[in-house]
């Protein structure tokens, strides 16, 4: 199909992704938070006991005078115990408690995380609003004239149904092409075209503007003059072709191109009698590989032959 037109939801795509990327990094952050509230706490260090209360130790020196091996004093039964006495047990030290989070490295990564997520979010909506480099265009596209028809000669206005300028993943989008003709007697010759566009939840565009299922869309404009614009006459039958280039009238800006352009086939003849003066007239567009009728209602199709 063709290039793609400037759709809002297309446009918003960068920022909805950025802000999920930022509603997970706060929720990454809170459960970090969470996790470091609820480890627990490390053991306070054990305290080393505190030394007894000072006694005498005559009554120990004289049973166990210096130089003597101490043994463990007599019970009265008059025996000694001849194996040697047990060594102490060692002292257990407590073990070291689980080490805490760091909840400060933890958050830097996530901030640098962030940082990162932002700029790169940043840098794909910058280059989806920055415009595309201006494509070669054909010879056909060639600037119209200058010089204006001076209005004599055959005039025809026409407006067709629907068609297709792109297809999105939901929807389409639909134009409603209207093209004004003019050849005059020194054989200028100049089509002015005018796409009204809407945005439609649907797979073909509707037949006729205003479906409650569109939104109205930026209106395109285009002109085309020889050598670009071509046109055989045959009676009151006209064919006309040619590429059109297409341009966007913001308010109060000059005009803005789109870098788009369409392939465009029309044929038109006039539907009532052969007097002078506007006629009604019926035609057909060929839209690329689209074909597409005047309308029924609405807009009137007209031709007008001064003799």
């Amino acid at each position: 199909m063709l290039t793609a037109m400037d759709v809002p939801a297309v446009a918003a795509g960068p920022w909805i992704a950025l802000g999920a990327v930022l509603g997970a990094l706060l929720l990454l952050a809170a459960g970090a938070i969470v996790l470091r509230l609820r480890s627990p706490a490390p053991p306070e260090p054990a305290t080393p006991p505190t030394p007894d209360e000072p006694r005498d130790d005559l009554a120990d020196f004289l049973a166990h005078p210096p130089g003597t091996r101490g043994v463990p004093a007599d019970d009265g039964d008059g025996w000694v115990p001849l194996a040697p006495s047990a060594p102490p047990a060692p002292r257990e030290e407590p073990a070291p408690g689980p080490t805490g989070a760091r909840p400060v490295g933890v958050l830097a990564g996530l901030a640098v995380g962030a940082l990162l997520l932002v700029g790169t979010a940043a840098a794909l909506a910058a280059a989806q609003r920055s415009p595309a480099a201006a494509p070669d265009k054909p010879a056909a596209t060639a600037a119209p004239s200058s010089a204006s028809p001076s209005g004599d000669g055959v005039v025809a206005r026409l407006a067709f149904d629907g068609v297709v300028l792109e297809e999105h993943a939901v929807g389409i989008t639909a134009a409603y092409p209207e093209l004004e003709l003019t050849v005059d007697d020194e054989g200028r010759e100049l089509a002015r075209l005018r796409l009204p566009a809407a945005n439609c939840l649907a797979l073909a565009a509707p037949p006729e503007p205003g479906d409650p299922g569109c939104r109205a869309a930026r209106t395109e404009y285009a002109e085309l003059a020889a050598p670009g614009l071509r046109v055989d006459r045959d009676g009151d039958r006209l064919a006309v072709s040619g590429r059109f280039a297409t341009y966007r009238r913001p308010p109060g800006a000059p005009a803005e191109p789109t870098r788009r352009t369409y392939e465009v086939s029309v044929t038109v003849a006039a539907a009532g009698g052969e007097d002078a003066g506007w006629r009604p007239a019926e035609g057909e567009l060929r839209w690329e590989d689209q074909r597409a009728g005047t309308r029924e209602d609405g807009a009137p199709s007209v031709l007008r032959a001064d003799g």
